[in-house]
């Protein structure tokens, strides 16, 4: 057994103060060992993208910490507690560099992971492997049936750890240099199906005003309306306040985020919304937040609009990013088919486990 020590991992002021050091390690761990099972950087932590999340603690707290062998930063844990009444899960990261797998590091990290839990009277802890398409492993299901992820090193960690596969979603990426014809004219077909009763609006954060509360209505029912399988996500509660923190928060970071939602014109209420984000440097692949049509207006076609439209315009907004990717259930046929129709394709794939505890 290596010996391996664990600390905390603060929110630095600043990156340029000199406790922002294991902020900075800690990314550098997740980056290293996602890149080199992933042989992609597509999904890489960026301090100055992160720290504005970490100090921003109204509506969820994150915790850190960092496992070191020899002195030698080797693996990391980044802990999310969301701060809805009522909530029962915790989410967490936890990586180790390839060279220190299997020596004790994971375990070590899981510790504090538990105080964590417990500490917060949460009982439901969550988490994500992220796999490659070609691995020639052994597969496994959830227990609904949709998806598959290998049998691998960190499948097995968690497994043998007490958690269960609970979902599997697709990671799937667009090519933003490839025409744009074929969107458009996806956007013009689903419009003319839609009809009347509803319109595309967009926007560039921050959130006019007059947005604010129907944004706040369409976020809320992220965490009711989408499959989650057995992962735990209690009710979010929005309003306008919330929407502007969010926006804020994004801001320091420097986030660029584009907005196409749908408008129910009878009622004047948002009912769809999709919405991709792009960090400073304009280079990197573009990330697809989030999408969602609300149950009660769904079979209009305003999933494929509110993609199509966002897509059109982002080419505007940010030319130099090569891709978007976005991930969804695999037991979200209808979004799945949005997302192939329009030419994402599959990337890498991941499992969502959970383990509850007593």
């Amino acid at each position: 057994m290596t010996e391996v020590t664990v600390s905390p991992v603060i929110a630095p002021d600043s990156l340029d103060s000199p406790e922002a050091a294991d902020f900075v390690a800690m990314a550098e761990v997740f980056n290293t060992a996602m890149e080199q099972d992933l042989g992609l950087d597509h999904l890489k932590w960026i301090p100055a993208e992160e720290l504005p999340v970490w100090q921003e603690t109204t509506y969820q707290h994150r915790r850190g910490y960092l496992a070191r062998v020899n002195g030698r930063a080797a693996g990391a844990l980044q802990v999310m507690i969301p701060q809805e009444e009522g909530a029962t899960e915790l989410e967490f990261d936890l990586l180790a560099l390839p060279e220190f797998r299997g020596r004790g590091v994971e375990e070590a990290l899981l510790e504090p992971l538990l105080d964590e839990a417990r500490r917060n009277k949460r009982s439901d802890v969550q988490t994500y492997t992220l796999h490659r398409l070609d691995t020639p492993h052994d597969r496994m299901s959830p227990a609904s049936g949709f998806g598959t992820v290998p049998v691998d090193e960190h499948t097995v960690f968690f497994r043998d750890h007490g958690f269960t596969l609970e979902q599997v979603e697709r990671n799937s990426a667009f090519d933003l240099s490839a025409p744009m014809d074929a969107v458009q004219t996806l956007l013009d077909e689903n419009l003319a199906v839609a009809g009347p009763d509803y319109r595309v609006v967009a926007w560039t954060a921050p959130t006019p005003e007059r947005w604010r509360e129907g944004s706040a209505f369409v976020r809320s029912r992220m965490s009711t309306d989408v499959p989650t399988g057995g992962v735990v996500w209690t009710e979010e509660h929005w309003d306008a306040e919330r929407v502007v923190t969010r926006d804020r928060r994004n801001a320091d970071a420097g986030l660029t985020v584009s907005v196409a939602a749908v408008e129910h014109v009878p009622s004047g209420q948002l009912v769809a919304y999709s919405e991709l984000v792009l960090g400073q440097d304009r280079t990197r692949p573009s990330e697809q937040w989030g999408t969602l049509v609300v149950r009660e207006h769904r079979g209009h076609r305003l999933g494929m609009i509110v993609k199509c439209a966002n897509l059109l315009r982002w080419r505007e907004v940010a030319p130099d990013s090569p891709f978007v990717t976005t991930f969804n259930a695999e037991e979200n046929r209808p979004m799945l088919d949005v997302n192939e129709r329009i030419g994402f394709t599959p990337l890498t794939v991941a499992g969502a486990w959970k383990r509850v505890l007593a």
